[in-house]
């Protein structure tokens, strides 16, 4: 009997196994067909979704700030508009600018007294408009794709001016080799660091906001934003920088 019994054990084994593997592979079947009829019920709403996102986009223009001209508007557009519609703006920023002399000339008592401080005249002014330059074309490149609109000028200006102090805050520290290598003396040194976080927030400030400004009275941001933080920075960053090392000098 016993021989007979593990026989009867050993055909039953395999039987057994190729049973439960037979109800897996039901079981696997069913659940594929399952996640199918899911997925082809969600394709609707998913292209529908997809499709309002691509008209919304769609639907900035593609200047995509508020009086921008469209791409096939550029093209078509002649130098001769291009010439004026830019020159006029810009020969305004550039009046603007006699005002840095204005600015220079108010504080040439310091400057005669403290000859070092002109040598970081061009650098402060350079780094002024790198800062606000980089702010300028997030802003308006997030305006652009549809990210923010009109009605988050408020949190795009704090977050960039936050940004913009961390960031001058950490370029104030990076300039203390140059300043050892240049042999500056320790009041000039400490008025520099102490104006490239005002410069920077300064920068940041302004090139967040004027994108919006531009929007808000129906200019264009692409054409007007860039020069006009440029000529406020230049003006407002000497002023600062001659204001904080009059205070430390004195």
């Amino acid at each position: 009997m016993a021989p007979s019994t593990r026989s009867s054990k050993k055909a039953a084994g395999p039987s057994s196994v190729e049973a439960e593997m037979k109800e897996t592979i039901r079981a696997l079947r069913a659940e594929c067909s399952s996640l199918k009829k899911k997925l082809a019920a969600a394709e609707p709403s998913s292209s529908s979704s997809t499709s309002a996102a691509a008209a919304a986009v769609a639907a900035v223009p593609a200047g995509g700030h508020g009086g921008g001209s469209p791409v096939d508007d550029y093209v078509n557009t002649s130098i001769l508009h291009l010439v004026i519609s830019r020159g006029g703006w810009l020969t305004l920023f550039l009046m603007s600018l006699s005002l840095t002399a204005a600015v220079m000339g108010g504080f040439e008592h310091t400057l005669e007294k403290h000859i070092e401080l002109s040598y970081f005249v061009p650098l402060l002014i350079g780094h002024g408009g790198n800062a606000g330059g980089q702010t300028v074309g997030t802003v308006l490149g997030a305006m652009a794709s549809g990210q923010v609109d009109q009605r988050d000028w408020r949190k795009v200006i704090t977050k960039e001016t936050i940004t913009g102090l961390g960031t001058g805050c950490l370029l104030s520290l990076t300039t203390i080799p140059l300043l050892h290598v240049m042999k500056i003396s320790k009041h000039v040194s400490v008025a520099i660091m102490a104006t490239m976080p005002a410069l920077t927030v300064i920068a940041a400030l302004l090139a967040a906001a004027l994108p919006f400004a531009c929007r808000a009275v129906g200019g264009d941001p692409t054409v007007i934003a860039a020069p006009a933080m440029t000529t406020l920075v230049d003006v407002g960053g000497l002023l600062v920088y001659f204001m904080i090392a009059r205070l430390v000098f004195t």
